[in-house]
């Protein structure tokens, strides 16, 4: 997984309040998973996807009009049947 963050930075704290039953359940894991590695992976899976979408929505109408250009005069190297 490629990082979009400085993964060597200096880590902050972060309160969670999490399901008990699932704690619970993950109690006889504890000393075989860093829970704070696999929370830092899951933001930064998760500000992957918020900044996709983010940017997905800051271009909406360009993205719309290129596929209007698209379907009105096709594919660039359609003529060559190359595509």
């Amino acid at each position: 997984m490629q990082t979009h963050y400085d993964p060597a930075a200096r880590k902050g704290r972060l309160s969670l309040s999490i399901n008990q039953d699932l704690l619970d359940r993950l109690e006889p894991y504890k000393q075989q998973v860093n829970f704070s590695a696999q929370a830092e992976q899951l933001f930064a899976r998760m500000l992957d996807e918020l900044e996709n979408r983010a940017w997905a929505e800051r271009n909406a109408e360009a993205l719309a009009a290129h596929g209007r250009d698209i379907a009105a005069t096709g594919l660039a190297g359609a003529e060559f049947e190359r595509i």
